[in-house]
């Protein structure tokens, strides 16, 4: 009986400070490996990878066409902006607050000042996500899946149209424009020219 319990206690032993150390772990406070992986899977899924966009913009302060970096992370929206080849700034929406190159402000006077009285803190945001603006309003489902929103908000007209690889912003009262397109080798003639946007 004796080697018994002599056997089962060189094979319990180990067994046993091997438990030990992983609820060890488990009372310190340490992720598991596996709650590791599931953390970076979402972080990864949150993160998208910088893409390379033709962008169109024209407002009554900044005018801009030419190609940029669309990146987007769960902390921020990031436009980064070329002209020739080299960088000149970028365009930087946090959870409170855009940043024009190098001008900060709140969300709301800054989405005014860009679009007009016709705005809201998130449109600039939403535009670039390619979200519903306004909530939606005049929403319709045109041919190949383009999306579009078509309305008329305190006497100005708004044209927004959305599908794969093509976002396009305008207001026809106004004239300011904002058209995001997917870029296209050189080779390829479907690339969406954002200089004549048209509803």
């Amino acid at each position: 009986m004796k080697k018994i319990y002599s056997f089962l206690g060189w094979v319990l032993i180990p067994i046993f400070f091997a438990s030990c150390a992983s609820v060890g772990d488990f009372f310190l406070n340490k992720p598991s490996k596996e709650a590791l992986s599931n953390k970076q899977g979402a972080f990864n899924e949150d993160k998208k990878p910088a893409q390379f966009k033709l962008i169109y913009i024209k407002t009554a302060l900044f005018k801009y066409y030419d190609y940029g970096i669309l990146d987007i992370t769960p902390k921020d929206i990031q436009l980064k902006l070329f002209k020739l080849g080299k960088t000149i700034g970028s365009i930087s929406i946090g959870p409170s607050q855009i940043c024009f190159l190098s001008d900060c402000a709140p969300k709301w006077p800054a989405a005014k000042e860009f679009f007009g009285k016709v705005s809201y803190g998130d449109l600039f945001e939403d535009i670039l996500l390619g979200k519903d603006i306004f909530g939606g309003i005049g929403k319709q489902i045109a041919p190949n899946d383009t999306l579009i929103q078509r309305f008329q908000k305190s006497g100005e007209i708004i044209f927004y149209e959305r599908k794969k690889g093509h976002i396009l912003f305008r207001n026809m009262t106004t004239g300011v424009a904002i058209a995001i397109d997917d870029y296209d080798s050189p080779n390829s003639n479907t690339q969406t020219s954002p200089t004549s946007p048209s509803p």
